[in-house]
């Protein structure tokens, strides 16, 4: 059935979507009510999660670099927003209070890990799915013996390896539907034609960049 989702975002469907779908649903058994943190909420997986986390009932402390995102964050549905620094795991708990906090996502590696699986309950699993900081997941001795915090990698070209055609198109089909309600979209910085491929990847190599940079068929003379 064809989608009436914007082709741009359907352009993008199967990379931010799905990847923020299955850390949800795939590396912990979580119920309405738990929470999640994420560090580089404000990327393209990141805000997917918070739309996601929001819509399965969790609450979610997303985790950032600048004040200044504070604001766009809460709007996506983050609970808690936390800038990032060595207390971190202090300020979670007691954002957390009694409740449950068992998935730790993590884009950025170095100690950005570390302090992500700091923040967890016993037995929670600390995730990673990038290295934004150019440096190897850390975890402490600590969390993985006396506490059993696990450090574990999620790809999504594995995951969608692993997924039966049926689950597949279970999973599309739901975020295709967000997608046309306008409960879910990828923000797009920037837009290039391809005559233009170079300025879009010099945009796209940009720190801060607010969005996807998308490269698009010029219109027919």
């Amino acid at each position: 059935r064809r989608s009436s989702a914007p082709t741009e975002q359907l352009a993008m469907l199967t990379v931010n979507p799905p990847s923020a779908w299955a850390l949800l649903h795939d590396i912990v058994p979580l119920e309405p009510g738990d929470w999640v943190i994420q560090n580089a909420a404000n990327s393209g997986v990141g805000t997917a999660i918070l739309v996601l986390a929001r819509r399965l009932g969790l609450r979610s402390i997303a985790v950032v670099r600048r004040e200044s995102l504070v604001a766009e964050l809460q709007a996506l549905g983050a609970d808690v927003v936390l800038v990032d620094g060595p207390d971190l795991a202090d300020r979670v708990r007691a954002a957390v209070g009694g409740g449950r906090l068992r998935l730790g996502i993590d884009a950025i590696g170095g100690e950005a890990t570390l302090r992500i699986a700091a923040s967890l309950d016993r037995g929670g699993v600390a995730v990673n799915y990038g290295l934004l900081s150019g440096q190897h997941c850390q975890i402490s001795g600590r969390e993985l013996v006396f506490r059993g915090v696990r450090l574990e990698g999620f790809w999504v070209a594995s995951w969608f390896g692993r997924q039966s055609p049926a689950q597949l198109q279970r999973v599309f089909g739901e975020l295709a539907g967000m997608l046309a309600e306008g409960a879910l979209q990828v923000a797009i910085a920037a837009r290039y034609p391809l005559a233009r491929v170079r300025d879009a990847l010099a945009h796209a190599a940009r720190e801060a960049r607010g969005g996807k940079v998308l490269l698009v068929s010029e219109p027919a003379a």
